[in-house]
């Protein structure tokens, strides 16, 4: 996931997660206030209800040290105007009179009998259930209890309330959290957009293009920004001098090295008559040529760098090419007894130089014989695949390994079973140049052990 998407999700989680928090605290608070509003409310109006129920016992029975059922019974009436469902119990919890007979308690005779027990102690208790709230109290006479009080208050309105603040709390979070991500998506754009010129100027420094960043701001970003382009700039200085010294030790190499292939052909004609000395002079023309390939290649390089490589581009017969350089280079390979198979399609044309598409042929041809066992074959197939002309160069050699593949195409690169093979390592890399020139592309693929295909392919032109 990228950064910008990662930021924009934290926002969010951390939006949510507040909204929620600070939500449940809210809601959680307006239930413990309610309810302890409620609870005074009917302490209160227990308080007042003793009151009641004690002067009317008193005027009763002056006498009695508890409550009849005929006190209780009309005590009930009134008080159910005022508090609404009551019950009231003697001390010892039995039903005296009740303001809703006949309907069925929501709380069970054992939660009944605790709730009771409670209040018949000298304070009062409470249990909730199914919405209401039942609260008992114990009656109290000039010290003694006498009786105990039942109040049932219903919670609709406490239901209704916390409902309706949900409803309200979820739509504004849903409001919120989408206000919330527009922003962080405005202010993760702002925070990763230089992050992202310089992601993409490490991408284009790795393609050695060093166009400065430019960053307008003074934080921590911008100084980053400065030392970016100043290692940049020192880069683009070395990497220019680095080709400079290149091609001019390049250069200055070539004019001995001509004479030293020169009097090397020389002396081969001399000593004809000297077995001891022609294999010094065979491998010293050897060694001369191999020089002067890689001193070619380095040139070609360094000509390519600095955008002065000429391409000649025109109609090119692909098919003839491709056949002309094959039978050229089956004489090298039957010195190794390697056999050369040919399978093309006639009259396949493409658009580019001659010249350097028979260098990129000759590498790929060179390097698949180079590597292959004796008495192998190298096969070599040229077909159309929809608008490209597709070559396919397959040997039976030593292979490549698969994790090294994405790397043969670079600069002085050759993988590790290849090291005891002689070569430059910059044939490749040659290669590439040239196709990328023709528009085409050039893979190569191996499962490390049976051998290399190489992949090219170029535009057709009718």
């Amino acid at each position: 996931m990228k950064f910008r998407r990662r930021l924009v999700l934290y926002y969010l989680i951390a939006t949510l997660l507040s909204t929620f928090s600070v939500g449940f605290a809210v809601l959680r608070g307006i239930e413990v206030l309610s309810m302890g509003t409620i609870e005074r409310h009917l302490l209160a109006q227990s308080r007042l209800a003793e009151i009641y129920i004690s002067q009317v016992a008193f005027l009763d029975d002056p006498d009695a040290d508890v409550l009849s059922v005929q006190s209780a019974q009309r005590i009930i009436t009134n008080l159910g105007l005022i508090l609404g469902s009551v019950r009231i119990y003697d001390t010892h919890k039995n039903l005296l009179a009740s303001t809703d007979i006949g309907v069925k308690s929501a709380l069970t005779e054992r939660e009944i009998s605790d709730l009771l027990s409670r209040a018949s102690e000298g304070n009062y208790a409470y249990m909730v259930r199914n919405n209401q709230i039942h609260f008992a109290s114990p009656l109290d006479l000039q010290g003694e209890t006498f009786g105990l009080l039942e109040i049932i208050y219903p919670l609709n309105f406490l239901t209704t309330l916390l409902q309706g603040v949900t409803e309200i709390f979820l739509v504004g979070a849903i409001g919120f959290a989408v206000m919330m991500t527009l922003l962080s998506i405005y202010i993760a754009g702002r925070v990763t957009k230089p992050i992202n010129q310089l992601v993409k100027a490490t991408h284009n420094y790795a393609r050695q293009d060093f166009t400065p960043v430019n960053i307008k701001s003074s934080d921590e970003i911008a100084q980053l920004c400065e030392s970016f382009n100043s290692m940049g700039a020192r880069l683009k200085e070395y990497i220019q001098q680095q080709k400079l010294f290149v091609s001019n030790v390049s250069h200055e190499l070539k004019t001995p090295l001509t004479a030293i292939k020169g009097y090397s052909e020389y002396l081969k004609d001399e000593v004809e008559n000297r077995p001891d000395l022609q294999k010094a002079v065979y491998h010293l023309n050897n060694e001369a040529e191999r020089l002067t390939r890689l001193i070619d290649e380095i040139l070609t390089l360094s000509r390519i760098d600095s955008d002065r490589e000429k391409f000649s581009f025109g109609r090119v017969n692909f098919s003839q090419l491709v056949e002309e350089t094959a039978e050229k280079m089956s004489v090298r390979a039957g010195k190794y007894d390697i056999r050369m198979k040919l399978e093309t399609k006639p009259d396949i044309y493409v658009r580019g130089d001659s010249e350097k598409l028979v260098q990129v042929l000759v590498n790929l041809f060179d390097n698949a014989i180079k590597f292959s066992p004796k008495h192998s074959t190298v096969l070599i197939r040229l077909y159309k695949s929809s608008s490209m002309a597709v070559l396919t160069v397959t040997d039976q050699g030593i292979g490549i390994p698969p994790h090294q593949i994405p790397r043969v195409f670079e600069r002085f690169y050759r993988a590790d079973n290849a090291k005891a093979v002689s070569g430059t390592g910059l044939g490749l890399s040659i290669v590439k140049h040239i196709v990328d020139a023709h528009k085409g592309n050039i893979k190569l693929s191996s499962d490390g052990k049976s051998g290399t295909t190489a992949t090219l392919e170029l535009p057709i032109i009718k």
